[in-house]
């Protein structure tokens, strides 16, 4: 099996820095979104196994901003400043420059009639169907994931959602107790008989809702975290017809195997896999199945 090598890069979008990782430079474009509270570095297995398994593949991996080495948002965004972004970034980061460009056309030029004096290069339609991306989202980066594909359908192969965010759910009385703390905790929290607390007692709070991403999150990301959180993707899962792969961990808690359900039954072009043995972290807990059933899905034509 070839070695391969991942290159750390950073690309400047709308005043913002956008670090992102890549490997290889072939025709087959795949970009993973990743979840909320994480950052690309936790899919470094994943995309390295991916790599082997295909050399035409290239493979980018953003830290969405607010992320790892990426820069927060100017202002508190909503789902769609994410989805605008995830355009621009796969629009900057998949255009081939320089030496890429030329091996490429090169791969896609019959060298014969070259020689025989013709230049001859595959089709239109083919060509078109190259530029198109696979796009794989990761719970938070499910969410986006969803949404650009309803938004930008022209610009997608195929999709692949694995414990994707986006159903929402009635909230159990810990996460009422939580939403409304995070509302009007400042308050709360300033009473004289609490204030000498306050740092416990937001510590205990955020780990009976189990709101662990909210509690690490910046004062802006937590707003963010708040607005995303407030859109309910259900309704526009119909309007999907991009080829879908759902694969869900069996034991997924954060997004439920029900939540997978849901969309293999809305989605009208998608197939759900279930993994028994896996939970919410299955990209990175089983990273050589969940790349067999990619290589799968992608080499198969719809």
């Amino acid at each position: 099996m070839q070695s391969v090598n991942t290159q750390k890069k950073q690309i400047k979008i709308d005043d913002l820095n956008v670090s992102y990782k890549q490997i290889g430079s072939g025709s087959i474009q795949i970009v993973l979104l990743h979840g909320w509270g994480i950052n690309s570095d936790k899919y470094l297995k994943l995309i390295e196994i991916m790599s082997k398994e295909n050399t035409d593949l290239k493979i980018i991996v953003p830290d969405l901003p607010g992320f790892g080495k990426s820069d927060e948002p100017n202002e508190n965004w909503n789902l769609d400043n994410y989805v605008e972004f995830v355009d621009k970034f796969i629009r900057s980061s998949t255009q081939d420059r320089g030496f890429e460009l030329l091996k490429n056309i090169l791969k896609k030029t019959n060298i014969k009639k070259i020689m025989n004096g013709g230049f001859s290069s595959v089709s239109n339609s083919n060509s078109d169907h190259k530029k198109q991306i696979n796009l794989i989202g990761h719970s938070f980066g499910g969410r986006i994931a969803i949404k650009y594909a309803m938004k930008y359908p022209e610009k997608i192969d195929k999709l692949i959602l694995t414990g994707a965010a986006g159903i929402k759910h009635r909230l159990t009385f810990k996460q009422k107790v939580f939403y409304f703390l995070a509302k009007r905790g400042k308050n709360i929290f300033s009473l004289p008989i609490i204030k000498k607390f306050q740092k416990y007692a937001r510590k205990i709070i955020y780990k009976l809702a189990r709101e662990k991403d909210y509690n690490q999150a910046s004062p802006r990301m937590k707003e963010i975290m708040k607005n995303v959180l407030a859109e309910d993707l259900t309704l526009i899962l119909e309007k999907i017809k991009t080829p879908t792969l759902l694969i869900w961990g069996r034991f997924d808690n954060s997004t439920p195997l029900s939540d997978g359900k849901i969309m293999n039954e809305k989605i009208e072009n998608s197939k759900l896999i279930v993994i028994n043995d896996a939970n919410h972290s299955l990209p990175y807990q089983k990273p050589e199945e969940f790349v067999n059933f990619i290589k799968e899905f992608i080499k198969n034509d719809a």
